[in-house]
């Protein structure tokens, strides 16, 4: 494995367990035993962390340590804030060629969102429901083509799941399954106006449902 992809290994890796509060806010960051656990030298886990740091999941206290980015309420209000803009600006713009190629993939959505477990209120479940809906979004702004637009939502979408992992069982995931299934339906149809709608009122209810959380 080069440098480069130990890099990308270390960077993909401490921002999947800082999501998933596995690294929780404010815990260091042990870059020995993360390389030892990739399997890596440390410089690599060390470059990831300058990556990190630049977006936002890291602080860098000089001569010290490295620790979790604390969360803090405003912070929570900004990320769905710029998530509500760009997200439904994406969905609004999707064009009808966009839509009819992955008509597939949406399908599929639909099929996996219909059967979703939701009954079942174990952490486990829970924590796979929170990995299906962050892949939920993603998919569905991928559809857009411009990679610019869609990378800065996705890491918009990264940061407000944090708060959700944060709160465990505080999501309705019957509300959630209900909403993504309006958006797909709106998808499906060709209304990508219905579509935006419903995704700026599921954004709403999940930015309120996490400040009710804090």
């Amino acid at each position: 494995m080069d440098r480069y992809d130990s890099k990308l290994l270390a960077l993909n890796y401490m921002k999947e367990q800082i999501i998933t509060c596995a690294m929780p806010p404010g815990s260091s960051i042990q870059i020995p035993e993360i390389a030892e656990t990739l399997g890596i030298s440390k410089t690599p886990v060390r470059e990831a962390l300058l990556e990190l740091q630049h977006e936002g999941y890291v602080t860098v206290i000089p001569r010290k340590r490295t620790i979790v980015a604390k969360i803090s309420l405003q912070d929570l209000k900004d990320i769905y804030d710029a998530r509500s803009l760009v997200e439904i600006h994406i969905l609004s713009h999707l064009s009808s060629g966009e839509l009819e190629s992955n008509r597939e993939t949406l399908l599929h959505l639909k099929e996996q969102w219909q059967d979703i477990e939701i009954e079942d209120q174990s952490r486990e479940t829970y924590m796979a429901f929170l990995k299906a809906d962050l892949q939920f979004h993603r998919t569905i702004i991928q559809f857009f083509r411009n990679p610019h637009l869609v990378h800065f939502c996705e890491e918009l979408i990264c940061k407000s799941q944090r708060f959700w992992y944060m709160a465990l069982f505080n999501n309705r995931m019957d509300v959630v399954r209900e909403e993504h299934l309006q958006i797909l339906d709106a998808l499906l149809s060709g209304d990508t106006a219905a579509a935006a709608a419903y995704c700026e009122k599921h954004i709403s209810i999940s930015k309120a449902l996490s400040i009710l959380s804090e």
